[in-house]
């Protein structure tokens, strides 16, 4: 495909793994980000930064032990290093977090995904806050009219 991924590399995916993620994650009309975000899916991990407003800001990790299929469970433990005792282990369809990095690497420019500050998209801190569901999330931002 020759599509460079934001870790420097060709991505490493294997065409099976991508076509059998595609049904679950928009994988027709946004397969560059499906192909980058298993790239990231396998690597395991991410930091950035959730900014709060008006101001301020908290640091996080986010770690995961990732299912082999879309419909299996992901492992997942984001914590605060800023507040040690801060720690939301939480399972989910490794689909639904696959979504999740395609989202934040697709509102990435290529020459910001190496800054710390990058974010989750607004769709994870939802669903972790508030409860809302990943697929009403991405339901509601795939149709604004509706």
């Amino acid at each position: 495909m020759g599509l460079l991924s934001f870790f420097g590399a060709t991505p490493s995916h294997d065409p099976a793994q991508v076509a059998l993620y595609a049904p679950y994650c928009d994988g027709v009309l946004r397969e560059a980000w499906l192909i980058q975000a298993l790239d990231l899916l396998a690597i395991g991990e991410f930091e950035g930064v959730r900014r709060l407003r008006p101001e301020g800001e908290h640091p996080f990790r986010l770690t995961w032990q990732a299912g082999l299929a879309p419909q299996e469970i992901s492992h997942c433990e984001l914590r605060f290093p800023a507040a040690a005792e801060l720690l939301y282990p939480f399972d989910l369809p490794t689909h639904e977090l696959v979504r999740w990095l395609m989202d934040l690497l697709e509102h990435q420019a290529p020459h910001d995904f190496n800054d710390p500050r990058r974010d989750l998209p607004e769709t994870f801190w939802r669903w972790l806050l508030l409860g809302e569901s990943p697929q009403a999330s991405n339901r509601s931002i795939a149709s604004p009219g509706g």
